[in-house]
């Protein structure tokens, strides 16, 4: 059994060490590790899935927070501040873990900003979308799982703010956030248009008035490099750059090992609710006129494992055969006892049986024993009052006698015991003062 256990997992680890000496993890590729790693950790949460932190010294942090809105024709677009902005709030979602903290998790898929939105008449807000979150083509943003962002996780700004290049100064104070979460209504508007994502959020011209500022339309250059973005003059360019990379550039690995950290507590994020991030068989895409398709490297390596797989579940599939043999052996046997066991059960319960009924006949015999004494004892008891009864009576004849020539001789014979007896108690005393006298005069002659 032990060395079953040791050959499955030396074959295990012998396969899957390719895997992760070229770095092939679920949802990242070589392109998003490198550009990202300057800037936080890859954590690996799950087998194969891997997310990002970033590496933030200020507390309270959050997605969204440094930068601006800019009107532009794919919709609102979140133009950052921070040195890891032009990937990971234009690519994939943001989570925040009861241990970790806020967790970037890597998408394929670009949008201008991938936030929900919350208004009223005076107050405009988003917060960044989960990964249970993804986009369909034909009717937007949907959701695998029921979820709802918490109120503290929300900018909020008065309309007049909103497009501020330092916007990030006017957010509504944190015990002021949940009055105003309350009272707003959820809105997320994306849309598929010209081969691209669009996040239309809410109405421009709803915007406009409430804030009464005119807000202008600008461009968005693609580039295909990271170092073409102009990171300079935030405030005063018209022209606005974004990394706008596809598929399978991103998909595709070109590392030979990737550092990441490996964590042994579980997150809080159903990961098999996430859809987003998944390396799946795809048809080939008709804007791009480009396939989709998984690497071959991908390919091969998860056959191996699958491999690996089914030669370790035949292996446990045979242990596993043999213990249920034994069990069933040992079973056999219990039964066999159990049934010997029955056939001496009736013996032991007539001998019970027997035992009882005995007991239950002395019981009686006793008891009847017991009420023939009390019956003697009444009788006994009666005739004895009886007899007294008659000799009370006998002694009460003639009771209204009172001469002296109506006495009866036993009366006289009593008088003459009394006054016998008076006599004698008078000589006694006699005697006894005389011996003391005699004791005395002894005494003194001795003295």
């Amino acid at each position: 059994m032990k060395r079953i256990i040791i050959f499955s997992a030396v074959l295990f680890a012998a396969l899957t060490f390719n895997l992760e000496a070229k770095g092939y993890y679920n949802g990242v590729g070589g392109y998003f590790y490198t550009e990202l790693a300057p800037y936080g950790t890859w954590i690996e949460i799950d087998y194969g899935v891997v997310v990002w932190r970033p590496t933030i010294i200020r507390t309270n942090w959050m997605p969204y927070n440094m930068g601006r809105w800019i009107w532009t024709y794919d919709g609102w677009y979140w133009d950052s501040y921070e040195p890891f902005g032009y990937i990971t709030y234009h690519y994939g979602r943001w989570f925040y873990d009861d241990y970790y903290g806020w967790l970037w998790y890597p998408d394929y898929e670009w949008a201008p900003a991938w936030v929900e939105w919350r208004y009223d008449n005076d107050y405009i807000g988003w917060a960044p979308l989960n990964p249970y979150a993804f986009f369909s083509i034909s009717i937007g943003i949907q959701f695998t799982t029921v979820y709802t962002t918490p109120y503290y996780h929300w900018h909020f700004v008065r309309y007049n703010r909103f497009c501020d290049p330092y916007v990030y100064n006017y957010y509504v104070a944190p015990n002021y956030r949940y009055r105003i979460y309350s009272g707003t209504k959820y809105r997320t508007n994306y849309v598929y248009y010209n081969g691209r994502i669009q996040n239309r959020g809410i109405d421009v011209g709803y915007i406009r008035t409430r804030s009464g500022q005119e807000i202008k339309k600008r461009d968005l250059i693609r580039v295909r490099d990271s170092r073409e973005l102009n990171k300079d003059a935030y405030g005063k360019r018209d022209e606005i750059r974004t990394l706008d990379l596809k598929r399978d550039e991103l998909v595709r690995n070109d590392l030979n090992r990737m550092e990441i950290k490996r964590e042994n507590r579980s997150t809080t994020l159903k990961l098999d609710k996430v859809e987003i991030g998944k390396r799946k068989v795809l048809t080939n895409n008709k804007v791009s006129g480009r396939s989709l398709d998984r690497n071959d490297n991908v390919i091969k390596t998860e056959r191996n494992q699958d491999e690996s797989n089914n030669v370790i579940r035949k292996q446990v599939d045979k242990v596993q055969t043999e213990n249920t043999k034994n069990t069933d052996s040992n079973t056999q046997r219990k039964v066999n006892i159990n049934k010997t066991t029955k056939s001496e059960i009736p013996n032991q319960n007539r001998s019970v049986e027997i035992n009882k009924k005995s007991s239950d006949r002395q019981v009686k015999v006793e008891f009847k024993t017991k009420e023939e004494n009390k019956v003697n004892t009444n009788v006994s008891r009666q005739v004895n009052r009886n007899t007294v009864q008659q000799k009370t009576d006998i002694k009460r004849e003639n009771p209204g006698t009172r001469n002296n020539n109506q006495v009866p001789k036993s009366v006289e014979r009593k008088k003459v015991n009394t006054n016998n007896s008076r006599s004698t108690n008078t000589e006694s005393r006699v005697n006894t003062n005389r011996t003391m006298e005699k004791d005395n005069s002894k005494e003194r002659t001795r003295r």
